[in-house]
């Protein structure tokens, strides 16, 4: 029997009848790839298998696109690896990346990404010796790099903080020197001063009349005071 006579009769036929008609395709070596995978699809998987291994051993090749079709409705990983192994054609990323999710071995992609100069989809893969571990590694140096700049951050705040009130009032004070005379309490804005009857020191930062008001160091709040409570403290 010719493959022709096979394929355009098969859909009528008892899966007994195509049982036996399998054995008798006399010019398989002839038959079209993209027939073949289309009568695979619609019959029973062993016929399906008995087929491919005919088509194997004649040496019919297929394309990656048309493994990666065969391997959703095929189980025979062996047989499908030894169609795969042979592949010619066409091949797109795409392609290679089906059919290494149709269970085909890892070296047989290998070697189809480095035949048609494609990305090899199991390059890196988690699951390889030593690429978890090298992963583990990466993010634990990214995590120590976080905390480093995370540590240098809060340092530079710190400081900043600490600089911040000095550099306030010693700013104020030069708009009491440019802005203001010497009031007629004898203060002028940024002198240091004691409050008498507490013994808090702090600093003036405004002048209004014999109103003073002072920023207390022990507190950082802002008090108004009569100028007799007030003296220099340096």
């Amino acid at each position: 029997m010719r493959w022709q006579q096979f394929y355009d009769s098969y859909l009528g036929w008892a899966d007994s009848t195509i049982s036996s008609r399998i054995s008798q395709i006399s010019d398989i070596q002839n038959a079209d790839a993209v027939e073949i995978v289309d009568c695979c699809q619609c019959i029973d998987e062993p016929l399906a298998g008995r087929l491919l291994r005919k088509v194997e051993k004649a040496k019919v090749s297929f394309t990656v696109g048309q493994v990666a079709e065969l391997a959703m409705f095929i189980s025979d990983e062996e047989l499908l690896n030894t169609i795969a192994a042979e592949v010619s054609g066409p091949c797109t990323q795409n392609d290679l990346e089906e059919l290494n999710n149709g269970g085909i071995r890892d070296d047989v992609i290998t070697d189809i990404a480095r035949r048609y100069n494609l990305q090899d989809p199991n390059e890196g893969a988690i699951w390889k010796p030593g690429v978890l571990q090298k992963q583990l590694d990466d993010m634990a140096d990214s995590a120590g790099q976080l905390a480093n700049n995370l540590n240098r951050i809060n340092r530079d705040l710190e400081k900043q903080k600490r600089q911040r009130k000095p550099g306030l009032l010693a700013f104020l004070g030069v708009l009491g020197e440019t802005g203001r005379s010497k009031s007629s309490s004898g203060f002028r804005v940024g002198d240091h001063v004691r409050v008498k009857y507490r013994g808090q020191e702090g600093t003036v930062v405004d002048i209004n009349g014999n109103l003073i008001m002072v920023s207390l160091d022990d507190s950082g709040h802002v008090d108004s005071y009569d100028a007799s409570q007030l003296e220099k403290a340096w």
